[in-house]
């Protein structure tokens, strides 16, 4: 040894994206053979080296030594003189391994505490890394792992509502002349499962949906993702019973009903004011006719979309009439609480909504604002939209 640190510093090698090594944050190891003393007074130079992986003369990964376990021999009577004539041998702790490309989320299953409690395995605080041969390349602890996931779903919720915000900000319609269209949709977190959808239709027609997906998070975003091309791409000249077969097809298959999404799809003609509605489980929605509001429910009422295989949607119509309003919206709005638990309600909503309508204000500056007024300090509490279309 010879005044040689003992203490050595694996190689870099490739990483691909996945690979556990990602998260690793300690590439030291030390031989079998060399002695406990020396290794405490170099560890004394690295305050941050929870453990060391200990490694046999070829490289092979043997276990590791826990600095911890190794200062507490240290400290005691005589520990210098007994650590004098030790091997780190004489320490090694054995631990999991796994193969340094191994898939983040497969390692995680093995040693974090959830997985470990739901899989029944032996999981630990530190795992070794090793390349080829079982050579050792890094050592990994749990918490090092378990925040390295953290940040990487935190990051996937941010992508996902940067993405959600440009879906909806991409769609705007607004002003058709003989109608109009208000649209307003806030998070209860970073990535909601409310959307909005409108298009102009080459036909003069205008089409609108909004949909609340099950869930929250990015499997939500996935949803709606895909939902949103789906209503991008198709040809409405189908017709809404196509539409909503063929949306109810995609989700099944992707999701396996494990997903699903209410919502109310419609096409509205300007030319005879009229609309084909296809509420599917959505059923918030109301029309002002006169100050007065009206249910837009129809005859027998579909099952949201995803639910199962076999839909028969109902498509009906209903003809609006010059100083209508048709208000859609989602459940998140009228269930929001105050401090006292009281929700802010339909008839709230109504009031508000008849109130912005009567006056020719803007719903979507009026109702967050009442909205937020309720709730006071109370967070909100789910994901809020609406869709107003005015007719003139």
């Amino acid at each position: 040894m010879n005044g040689k640190a003992i203490l050595e510093k694996s190689g870099t090698v490739r990483m691909y994206s996945s690979s556990a090594l990602h998260a690793a944050r300690y590439p030291y190891f030390v031989r079998a053979d060399s002695n406990l003393l020396r290794m405490a007074d170099e560890l004394q130079r690295e305050p941050s080296l929870p453990a060391v992986a200990v490694v046999d003369d070829s490289g092979r990964v043997l276990g590791i030594v826990r600095r911890d376990r190794l200062f507490a021999l240290l400290g005691k009577p005589f520990g210098r003189e007994v650590l004098r004539r030790s091997l780190v041998a004489e320490l090694v702790e054995e631990v999991l391994y796994f193969d340094a490309h191994a898939d983040l989320f497969a390692v995680a299953e093995r040693m974090l505490p959830g997985a470990r409690a739901s899989a029944g395995s032996e999981g630990g605080d530190f795992c070794v890394l090793v390349g080829e041969e079982g050579r050792f390349l890094a050592l990994l602890a749990s918490q090092d792992l378990a925040n390295y996931l953290s940040r990487m779903t935190q990051d996937d919720i941010e992508l996902a509502g940067r993405l959600q915000e440009r879906l909806l900000a991409g769609e705007g319609l607004e002003d058709g002349g003989v109608w109009r269209v208000e649209a307003w949709s806030r998070p209860a977190k970073g990535v909601g499962g409310d959307f909005y959808f409108t298009k102009r239709l080459d036909d003069g027609r205008i089409f609108l949906a909004l949909c609340d997906v099950s869930g929250k998070g990015v499997a939500a975003s996935l949803i709606v993702s895909m939902v949103w091309g789906m209503l991008r791409m198709f040809d409405y000249r189908r017709g809404l019973r196509e539409l909503v077969l063929g949306l109810n097809e995609s989700v099944v298959a992707t999701f396996h009903m494990e997903k699903y999404l209410t919502g109310i799809f419609l096409v509205y003609d300007p030319s005879e004011r009229r609309i084909q509605c296809a509420d599917m489980g959505h059923s918030h929605s109301v029309v002002f006719r006169r100050g007065q509001p009206r249910s837009l429910k129809g005859p027998r009422g579909n099952l949201p979309i995803g639910v199962e295989s076999a839909l028969d949607p109902a498509i009906y119509p209903y003809r609006l009439e010059p100083g209508d309003a048709l208000l859609l919206y989602s459940d998140g709005i009228v269930e929001q609480e105050d401090s006292a638990a009281a929700e802010f309600g339909e008839r709230r909503l109504i009031a508000t909504a008849s109130s912005a309508i009567g006056r020719g204000a803007r719903l979507r500056e009026i109702l967050p604002t009442a909205l937020d007024s309720h709730r006071g300090g109370t967070p909100q509490q789910d994901d809020m939209s609406f869709l107003l279309l005015s007719i003139f």
